[in-house]
C-alpha cells in the first residue's frame, strides 16, 4: 500500500470528518470513510484500516465518558449481534456487491424516514427482548454489508434522551462488534506491515476529530444529535443505492 503525500491528505481529511461525524451522531466512520477511500486504495486494505481505526476512536469515547456509560444495555444486542453477524457472513457469498448495494441502500432509507416521520409514534421499550432484536438485525447487516449501526442507533435513539449516555453506550456496543472483525481479518492474513504508516496516520486524524466531536458533544441537544444520525443515514442510502444500480463503481 504505497502512500504518497496527495494520498495522505485524502487519507487524513477523510478519516477527520469521519471520526467528527462519529463522535457527535454516534456512527457514520465506516459508513464514510468505505464510501470515499476505496477510489483511491484497495477495498480489502481500506477495511482493515477503518476497522481498526475505529476501534481506536470507539474507545477513546468509551474510556472518556465511562461515568456516562450504561454497559447493561449492551450485552444482550452484542450476543446476538455475533451470532447473526455468523450468518449474515455466510449469505453475503450468495449475492453480488450491485444487489447488497441496493438492498443496504434501500434499507437505510427506509430506516432514516422512518426515524424521522414514523419513530415519534412507536416507542420502543428499554428491555432485553427488544435490544436483542435490534442486536440481530444490526450483526445480520454488518455481517452482509459490514455496516451494522442503524438499527441499534433506532434504538437507543428510541430508548435513550441523554446524548452522552447515548454516545458512549452505542460506541461500546460498537467496540465489541469491531474487535470480532478485527480478530478476523487478523486471522484471514488482511493485516499486513505496509498498513502500520497508513494506520498511524488515520490514528492521529481519528483522536483529533473526535476529541473535537466529543467537545461539541457536550454543548448539543439530542435533537441535533439525532439530525446528525438522520442525515448520515440519508447520505449513506443513497451513496449505496447508486452502487446499487451501477452509477458508482469501486475498484
Amino acid at each position: 500500500m504505497v502512500l504518497t503525500f496527495k494520498l495522505g491528505i485524502i487519507l487524513v481529511l477523510v478519516t477527520f470528518v469521519s471520526a467528527l461525524v462519529q463522535s457527535t451522531s454516534g456512527f457514520g466512520f465506516g459508513i464514510l470513510s468505505m464510501a470515499i477511500l476505496p477510489f483511491f486504495f484497495p477495498y480489502r486494505k481500506c477495511t482493515v484500516i477503518v476497522v481498526a481505526t475505529v476501534l481506536i476512536l470507539q474507545l477513546y469515547t468509551i474510556i472518556s465518558m465511562r461515568k456516562h456509560l450504561k454497559w447493561k444495555m449492551v450485552l444482550y444486542p452484542a450476543v446476538a449481534s455475533l451470532i447473526c453477524g455468523f450468518i449474515g457472513v455466510h449469505m453475503m457469498v450468495r449475492l453480488s456487491s450491485r444487489t447488497m448495494g441496493f438492498i443496504l441502500g434501500f434499507f437505510m432509507w427506509v430506516l432514516a424516514l422512518y426515524l424521522i416521520f414514523g419513530a415519534k409514534y412507536v416507542h420502543l421499550k428499554r428491555n432485553p427482548l427488544v435490544g436483542s432484536a435490534a442486536g440481530a438485525l444490526g450483526g445480520f447487516m454488518d455481517g452482509m454489508f459490514a455496516i451494522g449501526g442503524p438499527p441499534m442507533v433506532a434504538y437507543f435513539d428510541s430508548v435513550m434522551d441523554d446524548p452522552l449516555e447515548y454516545q458512549v453506550t452505542l460506541q461500546l456496543y460498537f467496540a465489541i462488534t469491531t474487535v470480532n472483525v478485527l480478530i478476523n481479518n487478523i486471522a484471514c492474513g488482511n493485516f499486513t506491515a505496509q498498513m502500520t504508516g497508513p494506520l498511524c496516520i488515520t490514528i492521529v486524524a481519528c483522536v483529533i476529530g473526535t476529541t473535537i466531536g466529543m467537545r461539541i458533544m457536550h454543548h448539543v441537544s439530542m435533537k441535533f444529535v439525532r439530525r446528525m444520525a438522520y442525515i448520515v443515514m440519508l447520505a449513506a442510502g443513497t451513496y449505496h443505492l447508486l452502487q446499487g444500480f451501477g452509477i458508482i463503481t469501486i475498484h
